[in-house]
């Protein structure tokens, strides 16, 4: 039976074609097998063809998405570079400003005049501000983060996240600098008022001796040398020979300068803030009424004039016109 199936499929048919009557007629012969095959043929082609074209028509839907969300990426980066330029802008004005308040405390550390454990503890003054960019030194040094290379190349983990606490944090301190700004200047004002108060505050040996001079009398009850009463002696005397330069004790302004009685040629010193200072039984006296001096400046010259026993200074500090104990004040 299949061989019969067979047999009919490969037999021959012949085709006679007569185109018009003035032509030969043509015969075609073929197997009856091959107009088959031909369909086969055509159907198959048909699907293949169908089936790529769905294929490639989701390849292409697919890519176009990929494509339009890549667009998507690249505008979300390009707003990205532009907020972290705006703020390397703002952290640079905010760098300038730091810098300039840092300038400002060392110039306020250098204002102050102090010696020893003092001044190692005024060195210890400072001006510090962290940022959130120290999680980020790139953008901190190097200004705008480099941005070549692949289209989603960002740099940062949670860049939105950062980009927020980076702002939050300029905002924080564009608040806080001028407070900074302004407890300097008080700060200023205060170091002014204490190197005033310094430089008025009495310090130093009284006398250019090299050494030589001595305490010959307290501050105290003592019995006067004259009377042989208890009286309180309001200075200091400190023995030494004529013409021993008297050196001021710290900066002022001549009170008074010449006789006065008991403690003949006198010289008085304001220095303000309540303090001031006597020297007595002068042999010369080298600065006059309302000139300003300088602590250490030689002002005048030792002797024996006015009531006295032998040639020494007589040295007073006052505060407040209450007559304070010399030894506190002579550094020594």
């Amino acid at each position: 039976m299949l061989k019969r199936f067979f047999n009919y499929l490969f037999e021959k048919i012949s085709l006679s074609l007569i185109p018009s009557p003035k032509h030969k007629v043509r015969v075609i012969a073929f197997r009856r097998v091959t107009p088959i095959l031909v369909i086969i043929i055509i159907i198959t082609s048909i699907c293949v063809l169908s089936s790529l074209y769905n294929h490639y028509q989701g390849v292409y839907y697919s890519t176009a998405a990929k494509l339009n969300q890549l667009s998507g990426v690249r505008a979300e980066n390009e707003q990205l570079k532009r907020e972290i330029y705006v703020l390397n802008q703002d952290a640079e004005e905010l760098r300038e400003n730091l810098a300039r308040l840092q300038e400002y405390n060392k110039e306020i550390k250098n204002m102050i005049e102090l010696e020893g454990e003092e001044q190692a503890t005024a060195d210890k003054l400072s001006l510090e501000l962290r940022t959130f960019f120290s999680y980020n030194q790139n953008l901190m040094h190097q200004g705008l983060p480099p941005i070549g290379g692949g289209e989603l190349h960002l740099l940062y983990q949670a860049p939105d996240e950062i980009i927020q606490k980076t702002r939050e944090t300029i905002e924080m301190l564009k608040k806080e600098l001028p407070s900074q700004e302004e407890d300097l200047s008080s700060l200023e004002i205060s170091v002014k008022k204490y190197n005033e108060l310094q430089a008025a505050t009495p310090k130093i040996w009284p006398l250019g001796d090299n050494g030589n001079a001595y305490i010959s009398s307290n501050y105290g009850w003592r019995t006067d040398p004259f009377s042989g009463k208890q009286i309180f002696h309001e200075g200091l005397d400190i023995g030494t020979w004529y013409n021993t330069p008297v050196l001021a004790t710290a900066d002022g302004k001549v009170k008074y300068a010449g006789w006065k009685g008991g403690y003949g040629y006198v010289l008085i010193i304001e220095h303000g803030f309540g303090y001031e200072t006597t020297y007595a039984h002068l042999n010369k006296i080298k600065a006059s009424k309302g000139e300003n001096v300088r602590r250490g400046q030689v002002i005048a010259l030792s002797g024996n004039s006015g009531k006295s026993t032998g040639p020494h200074l007589h040295y007073e500090v006052r505060k407040n016109n209450i007559p304070q104990n010399p030894r506190n004040f002579i550094g020594r």
